[in-house]
């Protein structure tokens, strides 16, 4: 079960379109302070997007992402 108050890096719906070609599609996650995970995939998957969305390098197109409880589109 996911503690919402104790989250590192949450992301609802997030999106990044490039024209037609979605890059990242709705991604929804909840991660937890202290766990590790990995993006794995092949190329062209996203996951390079991803990061550069949850960094604010890239803006998504839609949905919303927050790091420590501090939403990213607020706070860069």
């Amino acid at each position: 079960m996911v503690n919402n108050t104790n989250l590192a890096i949450k992301t609802q719906s997030l999106t990044k379109q490039y024209g037609q070609a979605l890059a990242v599609n709705g991604l929804n996650l909840a991660i937890e302070a202290g766990q590790f995970y990995g993006l794995l995939g092949p190329n062209g998957a996203g996951k390079s997007t991803t990061i550069h969305m949850l960094t604010t390098m890239t803006a998504a197109t839609s949905g919303d992402a927050w790091i420590a409880g501090q939403k990213i589109a607020d706070d860069p």
